[in-house]
């Protein structure tokens, strides 16, 4: 149950990252609220699954699948592109989160 509430802290997350993009560096009030906000509960969340899991497996899970998710987010919602390297890159984290949590 706990990964089930990490990887849900890690969409939340996610969420958070793309109102932070679309606040257009908090020139936008709604969208940079909205993210400081979701923000909040992601560190809320983890707060609480840190009190069960390792920080150094919790911190490393959320923030290497993050930086997965937060990539698809961006080219699924804001155009961007993927090189070669980002996608190696990428492949490596998933192996190191996989490698860490066995």
């Amino acid at each position: 149950m706990l990964y089930v509430a990490l990887f849900i802290a890690v969409v939340i997350a996610s969420v958070g990252d793309a109102a932070l993009k679309k606040s257009n560096g908090f020139r936008r009030p709604g969208p940079a609220f909205a993210g400081v906000m979701i923000y909040f509960l992601t560190f809320y969340l983890l707060s609480i699954i840190m009190t069960e899991l390792p920080i150094s497996v919790t911190y490393a899970t959320w923030s290497g699948i993050g930086v997965i998710l937060t990539a698809v987010v961006g080219v699924l919602f804001f155009k961007e592109k993927l090189n070669q390297k980002v996608i190696l890159s990428m492949g490596m984290i998933i192996l190191g989160v996989v490698l860490l949590n066995v």
